[in-house]
């Protein structure tokens, strides 16, 4: 069974364990939990080497399945799949009051200000601004690239399919996927590959949503960059206009021609009268 990990409700770094088992998303029991489980949870979500349960709820309580129980990691763990726990169960709590909430810190920070920005253009952005397909006719079509860490990189298409393309064009406002595209189809990108085995259902509003293996770049490259070409394509007001003149051109020859040939007959009457007298 496909495997994720991620916090909802909070940021990337902050929020609700919730983890993808058997084609849903639930959440994880906080019972015996230590702090090296939650070190380990942040770990394996590349948000630093630190990490606190919390106990005040904020990050709100799941509707979905309760998945995981009495997990315990160790100082060796560098991801939750390698930790023991109870089997998979979908009632493993008790109730809501046991789901695991967790904070992360210790990322590293970067060089610059500007490097690990959370928005390509401004300090606050939607899901869809940190989406783009780039290489193709226009803004419907084309290599699929994510913004991440502070740059715009690219999804391995590992398992990419039409599930994944549906998702990307809803979200782009682009209509449903005519093709989901691999092999960088439209061009190899240069920058980090960030995700791989995208796994959506096909319904969900953001590719956000959708369970997927952080990769960067190791067991892929550009070769393998994904793509996808959707239904809807943004207007085009000045192919628009020359489609719509042609017909008017063509009427314009039409129209000299015409006049043309009405002037020679024009003339051929006139001296044709002229030889009569």
């Amino acid at each position: 069974d496909f495997l994720a990990l991620r916090l909802v409700n909070g940021n990337d770094c902050a929020g609700r364990v919730e983890v993808f088992y058997n084609g849903t998303w639930g959440s994880i029991c906080s019972n015996r939990m230590s702090q090296l489980t939650a070190v380990t949870v942040c770990k394996h979500l590349n948000c630093g080497d630190e990490g606190e349960i919390t106990e005040d709820f904020k990050y709100g309580r799941g509707s979905g399945p309760t998945w995981l129980d009495h997990i315990e990691c160790s100082e060796q763990h560098s991801s939750l799949w390698q930790c023991q726990s109870d089997p998979w169960d979908p009632q493993s709590c008790d109730n809501r009051a046991e789901e695991t909430h967790i904070s992360c810190s210790g990322r590293k920070e970067a060089t610059s200000p500007g490097t690990f920005a959370d928005c390509p253009n401004s300090t606050s952005c939607s899901d869809r601004e940190k989406l783009q397909v780039v290489g193709g006719e226009d803004e419907c079509s084309g290599r699929v690239e994510i913004w991440h860490q502070g740059s715009w990189g690219t999804i391995c298409d590992d398992a990419w399919d039409m599930a994944d393309a549906n998702v990307v064009c809803r979200q782009l406002g682009c209509g449903s996927a005519v093709s989901a595209l691999s092999e960088a189809a439209f061009g190899e990108g240069t920058g980090p590959i960030w995700l791989e085995k995208v796994h959506c259902k096909g319904t969900e509003l953001s590719l956000w949503d959708c369970p997927a293996k952080p990769l960067f770049g190791r067991n892929c490259d550009h070769k393998e960059d994904a793509a996808v070409n959707c239904s809807d394509s943004p207007r085009r007001p000045a192919a628009a206009s020359t489609r719509l003149s042609m017909p008017v051109i063509l009427c314009i020859i039409l129209g000299t021609l015409l006049c043309l040939v009405l002037a020679i007959l024009a003339g051929q009457i006139r001296r044709a009268r002229a030889q009569q007298r």
